[in-house]
């Protein structure tokens, strides 16, 4: 039964991940999990999942369950899913006199330079973001209600439960970030948003957004060179893109494309894909980077390894190998020997911000999908509660039309907050091995490789005790976020 489960399951992964990549890749757009499910139905019925749940005294077994639980959740709001989807992508904004696309309108807000036209641009994107809120919620309140028919206390309980998130401890350690990095932040934020003219009594997200573009860093950055630097890193790791058969890297210009690069991986380890609209700026070098950390872990993965290690299992350890490739922006080293870049003060302090804003944006997303996931949830605005929490840690006004929209399924904030602490202890045991230019190095590539081949079979505690560390822990994040990039 598991064998043809297993084999069962791949397939079904394999025709949603097509889903998401001719989406996202902008070769249609509609997006239709419906039929997939449909063509699948008998992995998740209700029988199977709970049998699977029983069977969780082997780690394939564990991972098994929590594949077939999450989406037993998933069919029954697939169609909702498809509807949310489809609308994002058709939709249109009214901008400067003839429609863009949705897509379009939220690529442009962060990089408009004018203010009052950023604002502008913002209302219009939200107003679109705020008439799929209903549909949102239809979509939430069902994932709670199956959550629930799974015998789970809550939907935060089947998420801690099943992916070992250890949501009480991680909770406790993001309020310390918080507490420890508070001082910092808004000392930063102030200064930076000095520079912009805007006061911090006035500042919206897209404000902050927009400095975290880094316009100013453009020059450095060119669209030109996006791909070759790519390139030229993985080359000093012993890495050839160009002569590997996966991931096959897709980089056409399409109107529906995402704005955003992603990796989609259809088979492990044989059919991987790396999807991208190159483009300038310090931001999007690190999106690709970060996407090529995906593609390339799932594309060494050992073939023969078994399918709940091939696929499912933690996925804080790929998101922890995308950060590792992705904060290679952040090394004064990496940007003279490989982007051809003299890493100045101002440079080194504005990476420290950015690395601040986004873990304290989502250890303040973690804390309001906490509440927004409640068992007995109190009949409150949770627009308003999104915004406040958020607003707390960052000392910006925030955008309430997107207390949906900005909340990802199965508690997915945990999993980059436990990512962020694997990456600096991985990064460490690199520079102690390999030297501050651990990039440049094929022994750290192979030693990076054999981490890849072994798919997701090891938790990031796991993980970090094979990298010789008790586990998890705040201490090094904490501290890599509080020192200067170069020390």
């Amino acid at each position: 039964m598991t064998s043809t489960y297993e084999q069962d399951a791949e397939h079904f992964l394999a025709e949603v991940e097509l889903e998401y990549y001719e989406n996202g890749a902008g070769l249609k757009e509609t997006f239709d999990l419906s039929a997939i499910y449909a063509r699948h139905e008998h992995l998740f019925t209700a029988d199977r999942v709970h049998e699977l749940l029983a069977a969780r005294d082997t780690k394939p077994g564990r991972y098994l369950a929590q594949f077939a639980a999450f989406q037993y959740l998933e069919r029954s709001v697939c169609a909702l899913t498809d509807e949310i989807t489809t609308a994002e992508t058709q939709s249109t904004v009214a901008w400067e006199g003839e429609p863009i696309s949705y897509r379009r309108g939220l690529a442009l807000v962060p990089v408009e330079p004018d203010p009052a036209r950023r604002r502008d641009l913002v209302r219009r994107v939200h107003a679109v973001t705020g008439r799929h809120n209903s549909l949102r919620t239809e979509r939430l309140t069902q994932l709670h209600s199956q959550a629930e028919r799974l015998g789970f206390a809550s939907y935060c309980d089947l998420c801690d439960e099943l992916l070992g998130i250890r949501l009480g401890w991680l909770s406790d350690q993001m309020r310390r970030f918080l507490s420890e990095t508070e001082a910092a932040w808004c000392e930063m934020l102030g200064r930076y948003l000095d520079g912009l003219g805007i006061s911090l009594d006035e500042a919206h997200i897209v404000d902050l957004r927009h400095v975290l573009t880094a316009p100013q860093m453009d020059r450095f950055f060119p669209q030109e060179r996006l791909l070759p630097v790519l390139t030229h890193t993985l080359n000093g790791l012993g890495i050839d893109l160009e002569a590997l058969a996966n991931p096959r890297v897709d980089t056409e210009e399409r109107a529906l494309k995402s704005h955003r690069p992603f990796c989609c991986r259809i088979h492990v380890p044989s059919d991987v894909r790396l999807v991208a609209l190159p483009r300038g700026g310090r931001d999007h070098y690190m999106m690709l980077l970060h996407e090529a950390g995906h593609a390339l872990h799932g594309a060494y993965t050992r073939p023969d390894a078994p399918f709940a290690f091939r696929c499912l299992g933690d996925n804080t350890v790929t998101e922890a190998y995308a950060f590792l490739l992705a904060l290679l922006v952040n090394s004064p080293a990496w940007l003279g020997d490989v982007a051809a870049i003299s890493a100045d003060a101002s440079y080194l302090d504005f990476t420290r911000f950015h690395q601040l804003y986004y873990l304290r944006r989502v250890a303040a997303r973690l804390a309001y999908e906490r509440e927004l996931h409640a068992v007995d949830r109190p009949a409150i605005d949770f627009a308003q509660v999104y915004a406040r929490r958020l607003g707390d840690a960052l000392r910006v006004e925030m955008a309430p039309e997107n207390y949906l929209a900005d909340v990802d399924d199965w508690l997915y904030s945990a999993c980059y907050l436990r990512a962020w602490m694997l990456e600096v202890q991985l990064r460490r045991r690199l520079i102690d091995e390999f030297g501050e230019r651990w990039f440049a190095s094929r022994q750290a590539g192979d030693f990076i490789k054999e981490l890849w081949r072994l798919g997701q079979e090891f938790s990031a505690e796991e993980l970090a005790q094979r990298l010789g560390y008790p586990g998890l822990q705040i201490e090094p994040l904490i501290a890599d976020v509080m020192s200067p990039a170069d020390s």
